[in-house]
C-alpha cells in the first residue's frame, strides 16, 4: 500500500487542482467519506466535533452539515477561527442550515464532548508540527477521558504526519479517515497508537497521479506475493542460492545459528557459517542442514580472513555480524571483511554495526550493503539521533540502505524511498529476533539477487510469524518464529491458488 508524506500529498492536491478539480469538491468527498465512516455506528445519535482554522477544519464543518442532514444531533467546537477560503465557506454553510458554532469563550466545551456519542477531531491536518496549546490540549486531554466513540479526520491532532512522533498530548482515536493514501506518521510508533484504525478513501484522486507521486510504501500482502520468489517443479538446491553466516564468538553461540535458521526456514537452497568452535557445535547439534566451518579461535579474527574469503566464493549472499563480538582484533576484521566484499550482497548485523561505528567510511567503497540496526545500533551510527529525519539523511550521505528495526520497521533506501512493515508481535521483543532477520534476509537476497526486495521480504515474514504463531507473545522465541515461517508460506501460496481458480480470500 502506498503511503505519503505531508508535502507529496500538498504536491498531490495541487497537481489535481491544477486538473480542474476544485478544492471545494475534495473537502466534500473527504467529509462524505468521514459520513460514510460514522454511519457505521449505529448508537451513535450526538457528535462533537472539534474544528480548526485551516482545511482540516473545513472537513470537519462539511462533516458537521452532513450529520445534520442525517439526523444527527451535531455540536461544532470551533478551535480557531476559519482562516481558508473553503473552511470559511464550509463554516457559513454549516450555520445556515441550522448549525451552532460554540466557542471557546462560551465554556461548554467541556459539557459539549462529555454527552456526545462520538468525538470527531477535525483541529489540525498532517501538516501539523510542534505541540497541541493551552486550551486546545486541555480539551484534546479532556476528550481523551471520555468513554465516547473517538474519530479522526486525516490524522489524530497532536500527531506528526511525518514520522508519527508526538510531542505532548495528542487525540488518541479508535479510527483515523485519511485521503488519497495513508500518511507515513499513521504507521509509525508513538502515532501509531493514537490514530487506531485507519481507513483510507481516495475518491477523487487521481490513481495516475497518486502512483507517479508516491514511492513509499506499507508493506501488506498484496506487495509481498509481487516480491515472493518463485519455486519451479525442476529446481534443485542451486536455485534457491546459497548464504554465508559470518559470525558468533565465545559468549554468543547461539546468534549465527537463528541466523541460519532464518536462512533455511525462509527458502535458500545451501547455508554455509563461519564461526568459532563453540557457536560451530550449537549449529551442528541444531540444524544439520547447515554446513558449519570452525574458525580459529574463540573469536573471529585476522587469521580467519583467508578461509572466509575463500568459502564466500561459494555464496550469492553473505551475512556478518550475529554474535560476533566486540574484541579489537574482531573490529579490526569485519572492517576488513566489508572492505573486500564490496561488491558483494552483504547484510551488516549485531556487532558488526559496531564496528561499522569506527570507520563509517568503508561504506563508500560498497555497492550493495543493507545494515539492520535497532534504535540503539543506529544512534552509535547516525551521531546520536535516531529519528526519520536521521535515518533518512543517513542513507543518503552514505548510499546505503537500512533496516531501522522496532515496533513499525523502517526500510530506508538511499532515495529516501520508505518501506515500513506493521507485522508483528511483541513476543519479537526477545533477544536473538535480529540475528533470525538477518539470516532471512540473507536468504531472499540469495534466492532474488535483490538486496531491497530481500529485506521487505524479510521483514515481512518474520512478523508475519510472530502473529500467527500459537505461542504467546510473552513465552514465544525467536527460534520458535522461525519454524512458523512454513504458515507464512502457506497462507500465501493458499491466496495465489485461489486467486488462480477464483476463489475468495
Amino acid at each position: 500500500m502506498k503511503v505519503a508524506f505531508p508535502a507529496q500529498m500538498r504536491r498531490i492536491d495541487g497537481l489535481i487542482i491544477e486538473r480542474g478539480v476544485p478544492s471545494m469538491l475534495l473537502m466534500e468527498n473527504a467529509s462524505r467519506s468521514v459520513l460514510e465512516e460514522v454511519l457505521k455506528y449505529l448508537s451513535v445519535k450526538e457528535v462533537a466535533i472539534l474544528c480548526g482554522g485551516g482545511n482540516n477544519g473545513g472537513d470537519g464543518y462539511a462533516v458537521g452539515r452532513l450529520l445534520l442532514n442525517a439526523g444527527k444531533t451535531v455540536s461544532v467546537i470551533e478551535c480557531y477561527r476559519p482562516s481558508t477560503p473553503d473552511t470559511i465557506f464550509n463554516a457559513s454553510l454549516f450555520v445556515s442550515l441550522g448549525g451552532r458554532i460554540h466557542r471557546f469563550e462560551e465554556g461548554t466545551a467541556e459539557s459539549l464532548l462529555s454527552r456526545a456519542d462520538m468525538i470527531i477531531d477535525s483541529v489540525f491536518g498532517t501538516g501539523f508540527h510542534g505541540e497541541l496549546q493551552g486550551k486546545v490540549a486541555e480539551l484534546v486531554e479532556y476528550g481523551n477521558g471520555l468513554k465516547s466513540i473517538k474519530l479522526a479526520v486525516d490524522i489524530p491532532s497532536g500527531v506528526s504526519g511525518f514520522d508519527g512522533s508526538v510531542r505532548g498530548v495528542a487525540f488518541r482515536a479508535d479510527k483515523t479517515v485519511t485521503f488519497g493514501a495513508g500518511k507515513v506518521g499513521h504507521y509509525l510508533h508513538p502515532g501509531r497508537d493514537y490514530c487506531g484504525e485507519v481507513v483510507v478513501r481516495s475518491e477523487g484522486f487521481s490513481r495516475e497521479i497518486l502512483d507517479g507521486q508516491l514511492d513509499s510504501s506499507v508493506i501488506d500482502e498484496e506487495l509481498v506475493l509481487k516480491l515472493l520468489p518463485e519455486r519451479p517443479v525442476d529446481s534443485h538446491k542451486g536455485t534457491y542460492g546459497s548464504v554465508l553466516v559470518v559470525g558468533g564468538s565465545e559468549i554468543y553461540t547461539g546468534a549465527p545459528f537463528l541466523s541460519a535458521l532464518g536462512a533455511l526456514r525462509s527458502g535458500c537452497g545451501i547455508i554455509y557459517t563461519y564461526t568459532p568452535p563453540g557457536a560451530a557445535v550449537v549449529i551442528r547439534n541444531n540444524l544439520p542442514e547447515a554446513i558449519a566451518v570452525v574458525g580459529k579461535g574463540s573469536h573471529i579474527f585476522r587469521d580467519d580472513l583467508d578461509a572466509i574469503v575463500e568459502l564466500a566464493k561459494k555464496a550469492d549472499s553473505i551475512v556478518i555480524g550475529p554474535g560476533i563480538g566486540r574484541d579489537e582484533e574482531t573490529v579490526e576484521t569485519v572492517l576488513e571483511l566489508i572492505k573486500i566484499f564490496s561488491k558483494s550482497r552483504m547484510v551488516l548485523d549485531a556487532d558488526g554495526l559496531y564496528a561499522l561505528s569506527k570507520d563509517l567510511t568503508v561504506l563508500s567503497h560498497t555497492e550493495d550493503i543493507l545494515l539492520t540496526p535497532h534504535p540503539g545500533e543506529f544512534r552509535r551510527l547516525g551521531g546520536g539521533e535516531t529519528g526519520l529525519k536521521s535515518l533518512m539523511d543517513f542513507c543518503e550521505k552514505f548510499r546505503c540502505r537500512v533496516i531501522l528495526k522496532g515496533s513499525s520497521s523502517v526500510l530506508c533506501n538511499p532515495d529516501g524511498k520508505l518501506s515500513i512493515n506493521i507485522a508483528g508481535t511483541t513476543g519479537l521483543a526477545k533477544g536473538g529476533s535480529g540475528d533470525l532477520l538477518s539470516g532471512t534476509i540473507g536468504s531472499f537476497a540469495a534466492q532474488t539477487g535483490d538486496l531491497e526486495r530481500a529485506a521487505i521480504l524479510g521483514m515481512y515474514f518474520m512478523g508475519k510469524a510472530a502473529e500467527l504463531s500459537d505461542e504467546s507473545d510473552a513465552s514465544n522465541t525467536a527460534s520458535s518464529i522461525g519454524k512458523e515461517y512454513s504458515r507464512v508460506f502457506s497462507c500465501l501460496v493458499g491466496r495465489v491458488r485461489g486467486e488462480k481458480h477464483g476463489i475468495g480470500t
